[in-house]
């Protein structure tokens, strides 16, 4: 579309240079606001949720513990990402801006000149294709990630929790759900898809686990969500886990803001009106290198890894004692 553009741009096309530069804007918002798929989905490509259940009662509640278990390749991180992101804002603002003056100055049979018309053309297209290469050359050129912290940590912990969760009695009230989501890495898809499954069952709560592992320090995310909408997590989630850590270790978890550009999962479940809260490591900014040859196995915590296992497992103790604890509706 951009490329388009500038093509327009350069031969004085000016209402089809506005058209392409108010539709672009347009396409962003459906595609990262409202998880729509008009050009993306030209090629579609399909991967699975695998879910795994530990049933408990029928009318118990339902506790759903989920980690996406894709990753990608690319050229920077969420910090990169987060400093370009504003530039596109602003390139796609002058980009209208420069086609709607090309049509005044032509109504009054006037011309911009040509080398303006290219120099800010020629703005316009950087970001765009800073962006291209951040997202798509990489996994094209680059080593492939291992994808240790994002997100096989929170993988390894949710199968190590499996373990647990055979040993329980076979009346438990709660049905627990682990659920490896695919497609985190494409917009949140996989658990938007799974979210939508779950909206309209009672008394479910989700507890999501992003790049556990990376220190020896857990906290629970502030606010998630997406451009425009922001959601806080569930309020009776957040009492569970922080009096569950408080009774386990000494001290509640603590909460922490997302880093730079980067979402997770939560969003999908939180959007919808799924009662959920994101578990993280803290990392001041944020880990750095992930989607690269640098998220190696190496980087994880072992024992960070065993103590979020045995936090799940006392939230799932927690709730099978008192099925009334998870108060989501």
């Amino acid at each position: 579309f951009m490329l388009a553009f500038v093509a327009a741009i350069a031969r004085g096309r000016y209402g089809i240079a506005t058209f392409l530069s108010a539709i672009v804007p347009m396409i962003l918002v459906l595609e990262t606001e409202w998880l729509w798929s008009p050009v993306s989905g030209l090629l579609p490509l399909e991967e699975d949720n695998i879910v795994g259940v530990f049933p408990g009662h029928v009318q118990g509640p339902t506790l759903v513990l989920c980690a996406h278990y894709d990753t990608a390749t690319q050229f920077g991180d969420h910090i990169t990402w987060a400093r370009w992101m504003p530039i596109v804002g602003l390139a796609v603002a002058l980009a209208l801006a420069l086609s709607l003056s090309g049509l005044w100055q032509r109504r009054w049979g006037r011309e911009l000149p040509r080398m303006l018309r290219l120099s800010v053309a020629g703005f316009v297209l950087v970001p765009f294709g800073a962006m291209a290469v951040f997202f798509s050359a990489g996994p094209l050129v680059r080593t492939p990630s291992p994808g240790a912290l994002d997100n096989g940590g929170s993988v390894a912990v949710l199968l190590r929790l499996a373990e647990r969760l055979t040993l329980r009695p076979a009346d438990a009230p709660t049905t627990v759900k682990l659920v490896f989501l695919a497609a985190e890495e494409e917009r949140a898809l996989g658990s938007w898809h799974y979210a939508n499954m779950l909206r309209e069952k009672q008394s479910v709560g989700v507890i999501n686990l992003e790049i556990v592992g990376a220190s020896d320090q857990l906290a629970y995310v502030l606010e998630e969500g997406f451009a425009l909408r922001r959601y806080h997590p569930s309020d009776s989630l957040v009492d569970l886990v922080r009096k569950t850590a408080q009774k386990m270790w000494g001290q509640p978890l603590a909460a922490r803001r997302l880093p730079g550009a980067m979402y997770t999962d939560g969003r999908s479940f939180l959007a919808q009106g799924i009662a959920a809260v994101t578990l993280m490591s803290v990392y001041e900014g944020g880990p750095r290198g992930l989607h690269s040859a640098r998220d190696s196995r190496d980087r994880l915590l072992v024992p960070q890894l065993e103590r979020t296992v045995e936090l799940l497992a006392a939230i799932v103790a927690s709730m099978d004692r008192d099925p009334l604890i998870l108060r989501t509706r």
